[in-house]
């Protein structure tokens, strides 16, 4: 009976998580390189002095996304108690910028009001949350050939990295470094991404 049962089994190739992480990194990579040609690259990079921020801002996007992209993949293979939790203290350096820029809304007015025009913001989400999509479906290409058993965290996870690198990647554009614009558009768009994600991965996952 137990030949009966695996005559028909054929052996499947193990997930690597290197190899996962590795597609998300090449997606992200190839939407940032697009983002360059056709874009531009901000002027002061061109120049070879790029401003302080945008170090800051691109440092804590990336380790944001890589730390949530490393947590996704691991969730392709199932097990308990030893979930990966350092996209927790990412998250929590990311938060910085958005409270950093209440805190200073409150003490002083934004230096440049015009961060707040819509066409600027939009630009930044439209960009962020389309390069993010694509970014997304790479990790839900991965996720499909896995087990993944949380799916709404899951799908928060995949929204929040995938999110985080999509704005990473328009920061090569992105010409502000004001704390106001950075704290309200990039907040704003891996906040949506992660909502988006939670909203409509988990029904592409379920297995």
């Amino acid at each position: 009976m137990i030949d009966r049962l695996v005559d028909d089994l054929t052996p499947v190739k193990p997930l690597k998580a290197r190899d996962g992480l590795a597609l998300t990194l090449m997606t992200a990579a190839a939407f940032a390189a697009l983002i360059a040609v056709f874009g531009g690259i901000r002027g002061d990079i061109l120049m070879g002095i790029p401003d302080p921020m945008f170090f800051l801002r691109g440092g804590a996007l990336l380790l944001l996304g890589l730390t949530s992209s490393y947590a996704v993949i691991a969730m392709s293979q199932p097990a308990v108690g030893n979930s990966f939790k350092g996209w927790v203290w990412a998250l929590f350096a990311a938060l910085l910028f958005p409270a950093t820029a209440a805190v200073m809304a409150m003490i002083a007015a934004p230096d440049n009001m015009s961060i707040f025009v819509p066409r600027y913001g939009v630009e930044c989400l439209a960009i962020s949350i389309f390069v993010g999509t694509g970014i997304a479906a790479a990790q839900v290409f991965w996720l499909r050939r896995g087990a993944p058993v949380a799916l709404d965290r899951a799908g928060w996870l995949i929204g929040m990295s995938s999110g985080a690198l999509g704005a990473a990647a328009y920061s090569l554009h992105c010409p502000f470094n004001s704390i106001f614009y950075i704290g309200l558009w990039y907040s704003l768009a891996v906040a949506i991404c992660a909502i988006l994600g939670r909203l409509i991965v988990p029904r592409l996952i379920r297995w």
